[in-house]
């Protein structure tokens, strides 16, 4: 992963379906057409997170 200047390696894992409801809300409220592809599909999208490794 690179951020700007600072380069450092990650792990990504699908989010828990604890964390998946404020993870999806802060998502859509910097990109609101997640919610629009959701309801074209009955699968759900799944919210991956990047940890530092």
């Amino acid at each position: 992963m690179q951020i700007k200047g600072d380069r450092f390696p990650v792990r990504a894992r699908v989010a828990t379906d604890d964390e998946t409801p404020a993870m999806w809300s802060t998502m859509t409220e910097v990109w609101p057409d997640y919610d629009e592809h959701q309801k074209k599909t009955t699968r759900s999208i799944p919210v991956v997170v990047l940890e530092r490794s």
